[in-house]
């Protein structure tokens, strides 16, 4: 489900020296379509010229003169949203991608724009539940507290076939526009599947509660599309620290999303808006 930089990573990449001559990397650009490279001199990676630093430079230049010696390294291993933190956070167009140390291949932002608009909702513009998975194994992994907010919009069939799948439609993209916006820094949230959005939160169950709360409150103020009467029930689920080696990371995250699902079922069915999981019951 996660990709990875290993994954989508240019390996057939082109090392140019610092004194080549910026048509003949403009050559390689249009024969190879390539667009990233880094720049060596001695045997060393003193740079990296990108297409963008190309357009900007003279063509009787050399990559010397283009170059930009701003590098950043990221990890074969790291997930591609790990990739657009460092995208996000260092003002380059190219990472070089090492494996134990080793150049293995340079990925660029447009390419990784390209992959990540297959993990993101195109209705909602949320990211998929992969970006869930990433973010709370990062929370498991640094030993933080976490809990999950399962949010399922009450009826939603109805509204449908009452209102037209254009309104339903309507409706998922504002719900989805009301959770990203009040989302803090250090929370998430991405489109489930249907009417369903899931957001993760490092807190614990107490903190997580008040914020799903807050959450509920927000969406039960909104004015909907055409005045539709929209409500939504949510299920909480709190990790606990003794539930997964790190072999079973995602198996727990899987089930953690399972058992949050199952709680705003229930909520749905006594009406009373949100409930809470443990890995045995409902409380």
């Amino acid at each position: 489900m996660i990709r990875y930089v290993f994954d989508i990573m240019i390996k057939k990449y082109f090392i140019v020296d610092v004194l080549d001559g910026l048509r003949y990397i403009q050559s390689l650009v249009s024969e190879n379509q390539c667009d990233g490279f880094p720049v060596m001199e001695d045997n060393q990676i003193v740079g990296v010229l990108t297409y963008k630093n190309l357009l900007q430079a003279h063509p009787n230049r050399i990559a010397a003169d283009a170059m930009s010696d701003h590098i950043v390294y990221i990890d074969a291993r790291s997930s591609i949203w790990k990739a657009k933190e460092v995208f996000d956070t260092n003002n380059t167009d190219l990472l070089l991608v090492l494996d134990n140390n080793h150049l293995v291949g340079i990925i660029t932002k447009s390419l990784l724009e390209v992959e990540l608009g297959k993990h993101t909702d195109l209705l909602t513009e949320l990211p998929k539940s992969d970006f869930i998975y990433y973010n709370a194994t990062r929370l498991i992994e640094s030993n933080q507290g976490m809990s999950l907010a399962f949010f399922d919009v009450n009826n939603f069939g109805l509204i449908d076939k009452e209102h037209g799948h254009i309104a339903g439609d309507i409706i998922l993209k504002e719900l989805g526009t009301l959770l990203k916006t009040n989302m803090t820094e250090q929370t998430y949230v991405s489109r489930f599947g249907g009417d369903e959005f899931l957001v993760l939160t490092p807190y614990y169950i107490d903190k997580c509660c008040i914020f799903a709360q807050n959450l509920l409150r927000i969406i039960s103020h909104y004015t909907f599309h055409k005045n539709i009467s929209v409500t939504v029930s949510a299920g909480i689920v709190e990790r606990k620290e003794t539930q997964e080696s790190s072999q079973n990371i995602f198996r727990t995250i899987s089930n953690l999303i399972n058992l949050a699902s199952l709680a705003s079922t229930k909520a749905k069915k006594e009406k009373c808006e949100l409930s809470i999981a443990t890995n045995k019951y409902y409380v």
